[in-house]
């Protein structure tokens, strides 16, 4: 005949719902302790530490546009520019060595636009930041300035030229004009060559305007463009460090995530040396 097994005991060390509830209200005061002393902490963390004050703009790097099929001559890459910017104006001086504020704190190229770099400067009060990041970009749009007339200099140059060329060009159409009319009365042959050769010359004036439209346009945005902010720079109505709200609501929790720990462990040291080591069996 068979017979049903007992039911199994439940594990002693097993806690359940009702008396891990009666444990947690046994020990409030301790979590209590817990919770405030943590508090105190974060509150003293937040309030007592020295506000930092971020300033953010976006610089688009300049370009010029070369040749019909050639790709824009960019200025300086966006990579070596937030490199060269965290260099000279970032917190690492050098191994070990930090530099006070106000700093560049970020200069990242921004994701899927790689001539356009965001700068973020922290400093002890807003206008700090905001100073130091209107010195960086007015030292990058100096630097880049002269970079931009060296290669705008030869279009420059060449529409000159073609200014100059269209003078002689038109006077030279004038000349003929003129002459193919006082011709015309006298010798119709020489007249109708002069007319030929001032049709060569407006070829030649209508090739240079083609040119010289092509040119303008290369030196025109969005093709060609100098180094330039995007937005202003403004300054920060309030600290970003420390996020006061933010550590205090941490600091509530780990309290009264400790608090609770801590009195689960007060609870089974003081079952242990109620009750003893279990003796041996024999």
């Amino acid at each position: 005949m068979l017979t049903t097994p007992p039911p199994a005991q439940p594990y002693e060390d097993e806690i359940s719902l009702l008396e891990l509830w009666r444990i947690l209200a046994k020990r409030k005061a301790l979590i209590m302790v817990s919770f405030l002393l943590c508090l105190a902490g974060g509150a003293a963390f937040a309030f007592l530490t020295a506000p930092v004050y971020e300033a953010s703009v976006k610089l688009r790097v300049g370009q010029v546009k070369g040749e019909e099929a050639a790709p824009p001559v960019i200025l300086e890459s966006a990579e070596e520019l937030s490199s060269r910017i965290l260099a000279e104006y970032g917190e690492d001086v050098a191994t070990g060595v930090k530099r006070e504020r106000p700093f560049i704190a970020a200069a990242s190229v921004q994701k899927g636009v790689t001539t356009t770099v965001q700068l973020t400067a922290e400093g002890d009060t807003a206008e700090d930041a905001v100073r130091l990041l209107g010195d960086v970009v007015r030292g990058v749009q100096k630097a880049h300035a002269a970079m931009f007339e060296n290669n705008l200099k030869p279009i420059a140059e060449r529409l000159k030229s073609l200014d100059q060329q269209r003078v002689e060009l038109k006077q030279q159409y004038a000349d003929l004009t003129q002459l193919a009319e006082k011709l015309e009365e006298h010798d119709n042959v020489q007249a109708s060559l002069l007319m030929l050769e001032r049709s060569s010359v407006i070829d030649s004036l209508n090739q240079q305007a083609t040119e010289r439209l092509s040119l303008s346009q290369q030196m025109m945005p969005p093709a060609t463009r100098p180094t330039e902010l995007i937005g202003e720079i403004a300054a920060p109505a309030k600290p970003s460090k420390p996020r006061k709200a933010l550590v205090l609501a941490l600091t509530a929790v780990l309290g009264m995530m400790g608090g609770v720990m801590l009195a689960l462990v007060a609870e089974f040291v003081s079952k242990e040396t109620l009750t003893g080591p279990p003796s041996p069996k024999a």
